[in-house]
């Protein structure tokens, strides 16, 4: 008897796999970043197939087959309507991470993000900051004391908006330099 874990994921990206399955990659609170197959998801009665679109935040259940995680069930969490901004995060963290392993800070971090209502006119800021918070966690970037009281929590809210943008430029510069020396 296999056993069945329960984890929430973020839906990173999806292809499709066999006759009417798909293939996800998802990244889970508890495994970190793992591929699953959903078996018979893109069949119209498939009841699944709305819980784990592309960039949504589920509730999922699957279980560790012989090669590969298989989905069981799911239930969706969040869905915005794929902000650009989740997809451009979500892309960042499918070229960073490779192989299972559990990183609560860096689901932390994505999970504040999706919950966390953002103007329009403040994507670029928020996209900014979430980007230094992953390459911190991660350990492609030194803390220093300018940077550091954004890296304390997750927390994302309109004065702390303000308070980044004046270092902003400088941040660029910074996750650009990590980016390059990481070859990724």
């Amino acid at each position: 008897m296999h056993h069945i874990y329960t984890t929430p994921a973020f839906v990173i990206h999806s292809s499709s796999h066999g006759e009417s399955g798909k293939f996800l990659l998802l990244f889970t609170r508890d495994f970190g970043m793992i591929g699953a197959t959903a078996q018979g998801i893109r069949l119209a009665q498939s009841k699944l197939r709305y819980h784990v679109q592309d960039s949504c935040l589920s509730n999922i259940s699957i279980v560790r087959g012989k090669e590969v995680w298989r989905l069981t069930g799911a239930q969706e969490l969040f869905h915005e309507k794929n902000t650009i901004l989740h997809l451009k995060i979500l892309k960042l963290l499918k070229r960073l991470l490779h192989g299972e392993e559990k990183n609560d800070k860096l689901f932390g971090i994505i999970e504040e993000l999706y919950k966390t209502s953002i103007n329009e006119v403040d994507y670029e800021i928020v996209e900014c900051l979430t980007i230094l918070r992953i390459l911190n966690t991660l350990g492609y970037i030194k803390n220093n004391e300018e940077i550091g009281k954004f890296l304390q929590n997750n927390f994302i809210d309109k004065e702390l908006v303000l308070q980044f943008l004046p270092i902003k430029s400088k941040v660029i510069q910074i996750i650009n330099n990590a980016l390059k020396e990481s070859q990724l």
